[in-house]
């Protein structure tokens, strides 16, 4: 493997860590700004309001949060790939002997794909949320404006006129608009309760979501702090080791 790469990998790596208190606060000001609802039963009450007033309407504010948290994990998960090429490059040949550091690099590796397989889950359970939602509002049986056209066909025949016999055919196009209603009664306001638990669910996931990213975030900066040694040069080195952490 050309130095160039694993040069360049390490480098990634400690700005990764130096930036980690940025990181953290930037995150930190994202849920106080998007997650800092007092109660879960409160947030329940404001979308049941903004529901009754426009039950098909979109939760923009929840949407809103949804793109935030997606943009950060996406974020984090690059992040953590960066880390991954830096360990893994630095991963030695396999011989007998001295190989600790080498299991660290190979702990810090397993800590690194796991935490992007469970981001990874969390990006896949946005479509789903999506998919239900609009499953919900459409059990609503709201009422909906149905547009049909009837066309209408006349023939007249004609004898004798300056042109002879002749026969003349004329077509009325007629539109006609309908409003249909599918609600069924006793059923609707559960379909409403419905409705609004998954926003309130999402919201919750993405709330929790945020703080296990934070923890997950804190758990790998304190391994790549206390290993960094071991990281950057498993079987020793009489180098130094550049990489700092807060």
């Amino acid at each position: 493997m050309h130095k160039s790469k694993k040069s360049k990998s390490a480098k990634d790596a400690d700005a990764i860590v130096q930036k980690s208190i940025e990181t953290l606060s930037n995150w930190q000001i994202i849920l106080d700004s998007h997650f800092g609802t007092s109660s879960i039963s409160t947030l329940a009450d404001t979308y049941e309001t903004q529901l009754m007033a426009q039950p098909d309407a979109v939760n923009l504010s929840l949407l809103s949060s949804i793109q935030v948290y997606r943009d950060t994990i996406n974020v984090f998960i690059e992040d953590i790939l960066k880390l991954e090429r830096f360990v893994q490059l630095h991963i030695p040949a396999i011989e007998d002997g001295n190989n600790f550091g080498v299991s660290i690099q190979l702990e810090m590796c397993k800590l690194l794909k796991d935490t992007k397989a469970e981001l990874q889950k969390k990006l896949e359970a946005l479509p789903a949320y999506l998919s239900s939602r609009a499953e919900a509002v459409e059990k609503l049986g709201l009422p909906k404006v149905v547009a049909s056209e009837t066309k209408t066909q006349s023939k007249t025949d004609a004898t004798g006129g300056k042109d002879g016999d002749e026969k003349k055919s004329s077509t009325v196009l007629v539109t006609e608009e309908k409003t249909t209603d599918e609600t069924k009664k006793g059923s609707t306001a559960h379909r409403m309760k419905h409705l609004i638990s998954l926003d309130v669910q999402m919201y919750s996931n993405l709330r929790i979501g945020l703080l296990e990213c934070m923890n997950s975030h804190l758990a790998i900066m304190d391994q790549m702090g206390k290993n960094k040694e071991k990281l950057l040069a498993p079987k020793g080195t009489q180098g130094r080791n550049t990489m700092t952490m807060y």
